[in-house]
Formats: C-alpha cells, structure tokens, sequence
C-alpha cells in the first residue's frame, strides 16, 4: 500500500491555495491535503502533517501570530517526527529567518511550476524515505535470546 502525504497548505489568501493545491495534485502520488487561512486555524486543528508550505505575512491571523511564528511554535513542539516547512512568501526579507526554524525551502510568490515540481518531489522523497526507515528493525540476536528495535 502506497504512503499517502499529509500536506498542509496554510496561506490567507484562497487563489494562492487554491493555486499551491492544483501544483500539489499535478505532482501526482497519494497525498491528503489540509488547506488552511491563518496560522491559528492550522493549531486549532491539532492535525499532523508530512509538509506544511507556508505563507510568512498572512493578514487576518487573529492573535497575531504569522507564519514564521507557526514555523517557531512547530519546531519547539515535542513531537516524534517534525514536518517539513516550505515557506511561499511574497517576501524576500525572510529568507534568513526561515534557516533559524530549519525551513526545507523558501519559494518566492508567484511560485514557478518547474521549480516547485522540483521542490516537491525533493520535500516527498524525504518523507517516504523516512517512513521507510521507520518501518525498520534492528533485530539482535546473542546467547540464543532475540531483541528487536525499532
């Protein structure tokens, strides 16, 4: 059975949604897709994702709180496995900022389809491979006792 890819797509305005999911779906492969308009509506949800592409100013975000703030409180979580952020921004200014919270990827608005296809396929390729490995056991065998890990 095929992995399917928990995606998020956290932008306040719905053309830019809209336009990341058509890109998303072009890229094929299976994939569940959680759109999103604020920063507070993606915590809210308490959902889980592979990979999150994310606006950095999105006006309307109640609190107050932006993307790249999202992206700080998502790195400072506990969780057993983080996703994979690519910030989609009409900023420049950022892209410093997006190393400091481990961003895989920082795409400029408008977003390029050939660049985003690569982007895409590099940011799916990562998770599968992880899950992969997840999938393996380290099975130690010694004086005739078995141990496996995960």
């Amino acid at each position: 059975m095929a992995e399917t890819i928990k995606i998020a797509v956290c932008d306040d305005e719905k053309n830019i949604r809209s336009y990341l999911v058509s890109l998303i779906k072009k890229q094929g492969g299976e994939c569940g897709i959680t759109e999103y308009a604020s920063a507070d509506a993606y915590l809210s949800d308490g959902k889980e994702h592979d990979i999150i592409f994310l606006d950095i100013e999105m006006g309307g975000s109640g609190a107050g709180l932006d993307g790249m703030g999202l992206a700080r409180h998502i790195r400072g979580m506990e969780a057993q496995k983080q996703p994979i952020i690519i910030f989609v921004t009409g900023y420049e200014k950022y892209v410093y900022d997006a190393f400091d919270v481990g961003a895989f990827q920082y795409l400029v608005k408008p977003v390029d389809e050939q660049k985003f296809a690569e982007v895409f396929g590099r940011a799916a390729g990562q998770v599968l491979s992880e899950a992969e490995q997840r999938k393996k056991k380290l099975v130690i065998q010694y004086g005739g006792e078995e141990r496996q890990y995960r």
